[in-house]
């Protein structure tokens, strides 16, 4: 029985229910479990165990999903039987659960990892402990721990809500040691305040802390592999590793900096449906709107507090977004010299070369220095690739200088201003001295569409250019209409207002001028319109990982195999040959947790 939540049933299912319970009751060995001990191996780590027992919709043991069981050494869980039941299901209250099975008797032990039955002596605890908050939480020292022999690593999660400095994870099983002595292992900080970590064996208990015993949760039972714990509610839930985040953001050079300063944006973000699109604004005003580009460069030419508000959307239309004060002061009265860009021509689109034989100019705009003589003075000291001070550096009123770079190489370019109190600035600039500078490549398109293709919904086209000089700037058009006039925006979306097709034209133009165009045509269908390339549905394909074979590799897969190994779904054929991932033969919990992982951008060695 699939998670039973008790239903009006068709009469054909009630029938073959009954034919069922009077098959069952000619078992005699199974029939009369008033006063029966059944057993929980709970090899899979649930968090609770519960057990649910029925005869029929009139005679079960409790309202779904039954009585919870009551934990005894180890992993092993037990229920006290306190009525006639033949049938039986293990859960743990939150959707995992087994399939209908029969009651196998008394002493009966359920093994919820490998699925297997077997009789057991072991006695009924009378009265479990479950130590919780330890004030000096000890090590367990067993006499005789139990090796690990994994073959595969799990992955825990903390969502540090509580405003932790740090989280570390402390997780053991009694009589079985420990991932290392208190305060446990120190978690990865992926971005979002979620932190991860990563572990070879499983274990039965977890304490998340914050490095010391200053904060710290109690012994919490630990559910498995893919769990989230937030630490300011205290709630376990099943993390999506794709779900959007942002993981870093970065302005360089750091607040507070002058006006005119060109000040470098970036945002490192994972997860999300398709392409990320990123957005910059300082306080109302966007500098780069939703584009391809991740980092844009921003000049302010204003003195005063900012708001920089970093987004993130993917082709779903998930969004994300975080924000940082930055304070620019004004050039014009600051007494200390001030770099604000330093330009090297000529050199690739890049700009990160220079030619070997060719002379390169060095460019510098500065401000500050109001003291004195109010004069500034520059000096560029060249390095060579040997390590070598490759001219002779002074100072002087000249902001250009020009050199020739002799060998093959990297260059360094420290760029020092001062003013007439020998206040200094210093930057530095790495060139690779080449024999030819790359050319910026031929100005290439692709386009990517995603959503549901039926009449009533929203398709978005997604621009992706290559080569050319950036930055890029878009065109859409749809029909031959312009729709979105040329801006650093990647993305339209195109709503779906009547069945047909719909031809979307990108059109990227570069820098220089460049443009290059592409189109996609999108089939809007309806019930009196269906797509007539492919009237039969979805077709099942061999793709690694597509367990729900819709051609895509995501969470939805991992809880296809979460949904089957709970008997909620069956795989088809095809998706059973996708779903076994990891190389066992097997289809476990380990395939989604491997599939989780790969969709999070991490290395599995497919």
């Amino acid at each position: 029985m699939v998670r039973r939540k008790h239903r009006l049933m068709s009469l054909l299912l009630t029938v073959l229910m009954v034919l069922s319970l009077a098959t069952i009751a000619t078992t005699a060995s199974v029939s009369a479990a008033n006063g029966d001990t059944v057993y929980c191996q709970n090899d899979k780590n649930w968090g609770e165990v519960y057990c649910y027992m029925w005869t029929d919709d009139s005679n079960k043991n409790a309202q779904w999903p039954g009585v919870k069981m009551t934990k005894g050494e180890g992993n092993l869980w037990s229920y006290k039987v306190t009525g006639d039941w033949g049938n039986i299901i293990f859960n743990n209250g939150q959707g995992d659960q087994t399939g209908d099975m029969t009651h196998q008797g008394n002493g009966s032990c359920y093994n919820n990892s490998n699925g297997n039955w077997s009789k057991i002596d072991t006695p009924e605890p009378s009265n479990p402990t479950n130590p919780t908050n330890p004030t000096n939480p000890t090590t367990p020292t067993p006499s005789n721990p139990t090796p690990s022999n994994p073959t595969g690593k799990n992955v825990v999660y903390c969502k540090n809500e509580a405003g932790w400095g740090k989280v570390s994870i402390y997780m053991w099983t009694d009589g079985q040691g420990d991932n290392k002595s208190w305060p446990g292992v120190d978690a990865t900080n992926i971005g979002d305040d979620v932190w991860m970590l990563e572990y070879d064996k499983d274990y039965a208990k977890i304490i998340f802390n914050n490095g010391s015993d200053q904060a710290k949760t109690g012994d919490l039972e630990h559910p498995g592999s893919g769990y989230i714990y937030n630490n300011s509610n205290g709630k376990w839930d099943i993390y999506d590793p794709t779900m959007l985040r942002i993981v870093s953001t970065k302005a360089n050079p750091d607040s507070p900096q002058y006006t005119g300063v060109d000040v470098k944006l970036s945002i490192e973000a994972a997860g999300g449906e398709g392409a990320l699109l990123y957005k910059f604004s300082a306080n109302s005003t966007v500098i780069s709107d939703y584009s391809a580009n991740s980092s844009v460069v921003w000049t302010p030419t204003q003195a005063g507090n900012y708001t920089i508000k970093y987004e993130i959307k993917d082709e779903t239309g998930n969004t994300k977004s975080e924000t940082a004060s930055f304070t620019v002061k004004d050039i014009t009265t600051e007494k200390a010299p001030v770099v604000q860009k330093v330009d090297v021509t000529p050199t690739n689109a890049q700009k990160n070369e220079i030619q070997k034989g060719k002379e390169a100019t060095v460019d510098i705009t500065a401000g500050g220095g109001k003291t004195g003589t109010n004069l500034l003075f520059y000096k560029v000291k060249i390095t060579d690739p040997a390590g070598n001070t490759a001219n002779v550096p002074y100072y002087t009123t000249k902001d250009v200088y020009k050199f020739t770079p002799a060998t093959l190489g990297t260059y360094t370019i420290e760029v020092s201003v001062q003013n007439s109190d020998n206040t200094t600035e210093v930057r530095t600039y790495e060139y690779e001295s080449v024999s030819e500078l790359s050319a910026p490549g031929e100005l290439s398109l692709s386009l990517k569409s995603a959503g549901k293709t039926q009449v009533g919904s929203t398709v978005t086209v997604t621009a992706s250019a290559s080569g050319g000089t950036a930055p890029y700037t878009y065109q859409f058009k749809v029909g031959g209409q312009i729709v979105k006039a040329y801006s650093s925006a990647s993305s339209y979306a195109l709503e779906l207002t009547k069945a047909g097709n719909y031809v979307v034209e990108a059109t990227v133009k570069d820098a220089a001028g460049k443009t290059a165009t592409k189109s996609v045509t999108i089939t809007a269908t309806s019930a009196d319109n269906p797509n007539p390339s492919n009237p039969s549905g979805s077709v099942d394909m061999a793709i690694k990982g597509d367990a729900d074979c819709d051609t895509a590799v995501n969470i939805k897969d991992a809880t296809k195999i979460q949904k089957h190994l709970a008997s909620l779904e069956t795989l088809s054929a095809q998706g059973a040959i996708n779903a076994e991932v990891d190389g066992d033969g097997n289809i476990t919990i380990k395939d989604a947790t491997m599939i989780q992982k790969h969709i999070a951008g991490m290395d599995v060695n497919w």
